[in-house]
């Protein structure tokens, strides 16, 4: 029996060149989108493809989304940052139909890449050149603002994600 037949086929083509993000739990790929800020790619009228598969059957999860991006290869840093929110995902890299599987870790550090929620932290005044930085505290699933030690919990990230 075919996988056709069988009802196995796929919902969208392999890429070439670009980036899968497998097992988001399901319905969370918009989540995904905005940390990775891909509404960006459509801002820089990048030649990329997009697809975000939501709800989709999974051996291990039951369901899950994916998102895949064709001719785009999303930042290690980023990937890190998703798995904060997202630790089981996956990160898969695609060059010239080669898969290459990223690990995705939680990083110590993370620099200019989410706002302080502390309006008055020195790294929202808009004269001063600070860049943002937060110290991962990982058993505890927060972040902690260098400056001002205001506390962030991982699953707020993707509001604090900037640009």
């Amino acid at each position: 029996m075919s996988k056709r037949e069988a009802g196995e086929e796929m919902l969208v083509r392999k890429i070439e060149q670009g980036t899968v993000i497998d097992h988001i739990p399901d319905w969370k790929a918009e989540t995904v989108a905005k940390v990775l800020r891909l509404d960006k790619l459509a801002r820089m009228q990048a030649d990329v493809s997009v697809a975000i598969l939501q709800n989709v059957k999974s051996q291990s999860l039951g369901r899950k989304d994916i998102v895949k991006i064709d001719r785009w290869q999303v930042d290690e840093r980023d990937a890190d940052i998703l798995s904060l929110v997202f630790p089981g995902i996956s990160v898969n890299y695609v060059n010239e139909w080669k898969v290459s599987k990223y690990q995705a870790r939680v990083p110590d550090v993370i620099e200019g890449r989410i706002r302080c929620p502390e309006v008055s932290c020195i790294s929202n005044a808009e004269r001063e050149p600070v860049v943002t930085k937060f110290i991962t505290l990982k058993r505890e699933r927060l972040l902690q603002c260098h400056y001002c030690d205001t506390l962030l919990g991982f699953d707020a990230v993707p509001d604090h994600v900037s640009g």
